[in-house]
C-alpha cells in the first residue's frame, strides 16, 4: 500500500505545472549562463541571438526547454512510455535494500562515491544509446541539432528519458540515497549548459584529464563520421579515457548527423519520427 501512495504521489507531482522552486531553478540558471555566454563569445555568436533568430533547429531546443522548466516535460516522458518504466524504477529502487553507502561514515565522501557512480552510469547509458539501433532512433532527436544553442542540452525524446529511469535508479539501488546538494546540481546544470555552448575551449589541463570541455563534446556532435561514437563523459572524461572512446578535440564547423529530416515539420513531427523509427528498428 506504501508502494502505491509513492506512486500517486509521484503522478501528482508531475501536474504541478507551476512549481515556484522548479520554475526559479531553471529560470535563474539558464539566463545567468546565457548572459555569461553572451560576455565570453559576443553577441554574434550568441545563444541569445540565436534565439532571436529562432531558426528551426533552435526553435526545438526552446520548446524542450520550456517544457523542462514548466514540468510538463516529466508528465510526457510518462505518457508517452504508459508510466511503465517510471513504475518498474521505482519498483527496483524499493525491493533493493542494500544501503552499501552507510558503510561509509563521512557524508561529503559518500556524496562523492555516489556521484562518481552516477557520473559512470551516465557514461554507459549515453554509450548504449549510441550503440543499440533502436535505442539511436531516439537519441539521435538531440543529435539533430545542428546549430549549438545553449538551450540545446534540454532537447531529448520523451521515451529516452522514460527508458533512461530504468539506469538512473541503479546506482541509488546498490548504494542506496544521499542528500543531494543543491550547489552541486546547480553547478551540474551549468557544466551542462556551457557544453552545448557557443564557447568553445579546451580546458587544458583540466579538459584533457579530469572534465569534458565545450570543444570535447563539440566533437560528440559531429557531423563527421570519424568523430561518431567519441567522448560520451557527461561531467567527468576520464571515462572516455579508460574505454577508449575519447577523442582529441579539433575544429567542428558541422553538427549533427547525416541524412536525417529533423528539424523541418516542428517539435511533434519529430518527437513521432523518433517513436516510429524505434519501432520499426525494434521489429528488425
Amino acid at each position: 500500500m506504501e508502494f502505491i501512495d509513492k506512486i500517486y504521489s509521484k503522478v501528482a507531482d508531475l501536474f504541478n505545472f507551476f512549481d515556484v522552486e522548479h520554475m526559479l531553478y531553471y529560470f535563474s540558471v539558464a539566463p545567468a549562463m546565457l548572459l555569461l555566454e553572451l560576455l565570453i563569445v559576443g553577441w554574434e555568436r550568441s545563444s541569445i541571438r540565436k534565439i532571436t533568430k529562432f531558426n528551426k533547429s533552435v526553435r526545438t531546443d526552446v520548446v524542450f526547454f520550456l517544457l523542462d522548466a514548466f514540468n510538463v516535460y516529466n508528465l510526457l516522458t510518462v505518457i508517452v512510455s504508459f508510466g511503465v518504466f517510471h513504475v518498474l524504477a521505482r519498483l527496483v529502487f524499493e525491493v533493493t535494500d542494500f544501503n552499501l553507502i552507510a558503510t561509509i561514515t563521512n557524508p561529503y565522501i559518500q556524496f562523492g562515491v555516489l556521484f562518481v557512480m552516477s557520473d559512470f552510469k551516465n557514461y554507459f547509458s549515453h554509450w548504449l544509446f549510441h550503440k543499440n539501433m533502436s535505442l539511436w532512433s531516439l537519441h539521435e532527436l538531440h543529435h539533430s541539432a545542428t546549430d549549438f544553442c545553449m538551450l540545446t542540452r534540454h532537447r531529448g525524446h520523451f521515451l529516452e528519458t522514460a527508458m533512461k529511469r530504468m539506469l538512473d535508479v541503479i546506482p541509488f539501488a546498490i548504494l542506496g540515497s544521499v542528500e543531494t546538494y543543491i550547489a552541486v546540481k546547480v553547478l551540474s546544470e551549468a557544466h551542462q549548459l556551457v557544453l552545448h555552448s557557443s564557447i568553445k575551449s579546451n580546458w587544458g589541463f583540466l579538459g584533457r584529464y579530469l572534465l569534458v570541455s565545450p570543444n570535447a563534446h563539440r566533437l560528440h556532435h559531429s557531423i563527421n563520421k570519424q568523430h561518431y561514437g567519441k567522448n560520451f563523459g557527461s561531467t567527468f572524461i576520464v571515462w572516455d579515457k579508460i574505454f577508449g572512446t575519447y577523442y582529441e578535440p579539433v575544429a567542428i564547423n558541422e553538427l549533427g548527423t547525416e541524412g536525417h529530416l529533423y528539424n523541418r515539420e516542428g517539435t511533434i513531427r519529430d518527437v513521432v519520427r523518433g517513436l516510429r523509427n524505434f519501432f520499426t528498428n525494434l521489429r528488425g
